[in-house]
């Protein structure tokens, strides 16, 4: 009797909780659905006040059209303005016939309310005068030659007349949908608050009668359940097996990545692995029914990719008692990837051979995707930082360029041209009668003034020199090689090992020849050496210049990861803007140098999309 009334009492209580789960289940999906329908008319009321919008400014434009249809005396300018004044027309006019009637090239669907469509039946006159009196423009423009502007006066004055008037009136009709979808979007959360209340009710309802009269039939259950205690160690036995392998399981995936989701069991084989049991899960995540395609699990895997090796050692491991953690990338039925944290999980019996095999997975393909989408806008920032930084540096570089210019052609323009004109009074005063006493002076001062000269020419070289943009990079760099050499105490050779003699674009030419120069002067001030030499080689892809010494070299490793340009005792200038300008040219730069034994600068330059000349050389073989 009691057992009858126990199997009554399961039955009332499962079938409430049905119910319940029902009633949720349903609030949830009404919810959802009455949710759905109100956003896809939210988007679709976006979208007719943004035309209900554009109507204001179409109205606007075929106004400003007609007055310069008016005041141009082009007839080439008015055909011109009538063109473009017809596409206006032509989408103004779609748009109103849109905004009352749906239009499916617009993606819109009206359901007008009446305050709506009365606004529209009082604004469509003033609508057809204005279209009517642009299609009179249109077609006057079209029909002739030579229109007077006269005879498109009365057109004209007549959109004029209407446009304030319908321009207001589409104000209205505007704010009216707007209001009304806000109206819609109030109702739409009063709707939702409704719907969570019954979910509320429902959850409480559950808690009254069902669970609570189910703890209590648990209690019952427990105490009945401690008298058939062979029963209950079997049972404690089978679950203690089961829970143990299932803590392995847990503390191994753990171990791989402790932020994953809660394992879901996927699927049960037999130790053969026949699949015995798949989750919805797991035909859900593959999109199709597992059961319909793949009856065993070892050949699913090969399937995915793994070869018959790796299988062999994964069934010969769980089939041995020992659980299986691998990362396995699926592929849906739509074709995406589907990467799966997988558990192959053993349970054995009470002979501690394998009984079931338990595919426990979690889905790690969100995971996955927003680690790669992060490593993307992370590498997406240090682009944009890397490209702002080189055009901030081209700026600067060009700025100098710029300013060296100037000054060059202020030296030698100004300065020059002032010493020169003294020189040849000197000579002039140098001319006359002899007087002893001034002779030596004179002499000295026209020494002075030859030195002056020489050395303002000199400036004038290095700041701008003209072979560089006359001639190219390797005469001009040869010439500055002769002319350091001449003017210091140092031996500069220059060496065109491959005979190279293109030309390359401005820029390129002028940071590179900037580079060489910067080198050699660091070189003829600080390294002490006796010898410098320059050299250029090239083949089909590169330009290859270096330049070496043979002096006391420097600590490179200092400045090499340097980000400031100078140190505080102004160190470290020219090769910050030695490195600066090698990366503006996307050349490569290696900086060899040690203490006592010399340094060796070489700039690897691709040439093969910056050569900007008729002829190309090659290099001798």
């Amino acid at each position: 009797m009691k057992s009858i009334e126990r199997k009554h009492g399961f039955e009332k209580l499962s079938i409430l909780y049905a119910l319940a789960l029902f009633g949720i289940a349903a609030s949830i999906i009404v919810s959802q659905l009455y949710i759905q329908r109100y956003l896809v008319k939210q988007e679709n009321d976006s979208r007719i006040i943004n035309i209900a919008g554009r109507q204001r400014m179409l109205s606007q434009k075929i106004s400003k059209l007609a007055l310069q249809i008016g005041n141009t005396t082009d007839f080439e300018q008015k055909q011109l303005y009538a063109q473009e004044l017809d596409e206006a027309v032509s989408l103004w006019q779609q748009s109103h016939q849109a905004l009352q009637h749906g239009d499916t090239t617009l993606q819109i669907q009206v359901d007008n309310s009446a305050a709506i469509d009365s606004m529209f039946q009082a604004i469509s006159p003033k609508h057809e005068i204005i279209a009517q009196g642009a299609r009179q423009i249109i077609s006057q423009l079209q029909a002739q030659h030579a229109v007077d502007t006269a005879t498109l006066q009365a057109s004209i004055d007549t959109i004029l007349k209407n446009e304030s008037l319908f321009l207001g009136e589409m104000d209205t009709i505007v704010f009216q949908y707007d209001q009304e979808a806000k109206e819609r979007v109030l109702y739409l959360e009063e709707v939702e608050l409704l719907l969570l209340g019954v979910s509320l009710l429902i959850i409480l309802f559950e808690l009254l009668f069902i669970f609570r009269p189910t703890a209590r039939q648990i209690r019952r259950t427990i105490s009945e359940l401690t008298q058939s205690e062979k029963r209950a160690k079997g049972m404690a036995q089978e679950l203690g097996i089961l829970y143990n392998s299932l803590e392995a399981s847990y503390q191994e995936l753990a171990e791989v990545d402790p932020i994953e989701e809660p394992p879901t069991l996927y699927a049960k084989t037999n130790p053969d692995g026949w699949f015995t049991f798949v989750s919805d899960v797991f035909d859900h995540d593959l999109e199709y029914r597992v059961f319909e395609r793949h009856e065993n699990l070892f050949s699913w895997l090969e399937q995915e990719g793994y070869s018959s090796e790796q299988v062999e050692n994964i069934k010969y491991r769980v089939t041995s008692g020992n659980t299986w953690v691998g990362e396995i990338k699926a592929t849906s039925e739509s074709g995406d990837f589907i990467w799966l944290l997988v558990h192959i999980v053993p349970t054995l019996n009470a002979q501690q051979k394998t009984e079931t095999l338990n595919m426990i997975c979690s889905n790690k393909t969100e995971l996955k995707e927003a680690q790669a989408r992060s490593h993307e806008i992370t590498r997406e920032k240090i682009d944009k930082k890397v490209k702002e930084q080189r055009f901030r540096s081209s700026l600067i570089l060009e700025g100098q360029e710029e300013e060296r210019r100037r000054i060059s052609r202020d030296i030698h323009d100004g300065i020059g041209q002032l010493l020169t004109a003294l020189k040849f009074k000197v000579e002039a005063i140098n001319l006359a009668p002899n007087v002893p006493e001034r002779e030596t002076e004179v002499q000295e001062a026209q020494s002075l003034l030859n030195h002056i000269i020489r050395e303002v020419r000199r400036v004038s070289f290095n700041l701008n020199p003209s072979a560089l943009n006359d001639y190219g990079l390797i005469p001009a760099t040869k010439r500055f090689c002769s002319e350091a050499s001449r003017l210091s105490d140092k031996q500069i050779i220059f060496e065109n090992q491959t005979g190279f003699i293109n030309r390359l674009e401005k820029n390129v030419e002028t940071n590179l020849y900037r580079i060489i120069q910067e080198s050699v002067n660091n070189a003829i001030k600080y390294s002490e050496a006796k010898e410098i030499k320059v050299t250029f080689s090239h083949n089909a892809h590169y330009l290859n210049v270096a330049i070496e010494d043979n002096g006391i070299g420097f600590a490179y490793q200092q400045y090499a990861q340097r980000t400031a340009p100078v140190s505080k005792n102004g160190s470290g200038l020219g090769i910050f803007n030695i490195r600066e300008r090698a990366s503006f040219i996307n050349a490569t730069l290696d900086i060899q140098s040690a203490e006592g034994e010399g340094t060796q600068i070489n700039i690897h330059l691709p040439i093969n999309e910056r050569i900007n000349g008729a002829y190309q050389s090659h290099p001798s073989r």
